[in-house]
């Protein structure tokens, strides 16, 4: 029988992600579809949509906070690649990773 404890499964993420819950939307080659924002960090997001994207999909991701008191929305749109998809349920989630995230992400990271 074995003692030794198990490995430490690694952390494969560069960057903490936050819980959210963000109405998004994306843009592949077939136009722009709605999606759910799970978690999200300045290097990607999990989506919640209800299509099945191969791995290695690039895309467009958009986020827009809603209206906070007395200022209006914030948007971005950030370039993504799907890193890994899944089924659950009725809907399916990716992982997507951002190269290079553009400055306006921090702020909608501050609100979400």
């Amino acid at each position: 029988m074995d003692d030794q404890p198990p490995t430490p499964r690694s952390n494969r993420r560069l960057t903490a992600r936050r819980a959210c819950k963000l109405t998004v939307r994306y843009r592949s080659q077939q136009g722009w579809h709605p999606a759910t924002a799970m978690d999200l960090s300045h290097k990607g997001c999990r989506l919640r949509l209800g299509e099945d994207l191969a791995r290695g999909t690039e895309l467009m991701v958009a986020f827009e906070t809603p209206e906070d008191k007395g200022g209006a929305p914030l948007e971005v749109e950030v370039p993504g690649q799907v890193i890994w998809s899944r089924r659950e349920g009725l809907s399916h989630q990716v992982g997507i990773h951002f190269d290079d995230a553009p400055p306006a992400l921090s702020a909608i990271l501050t609100r979400a």
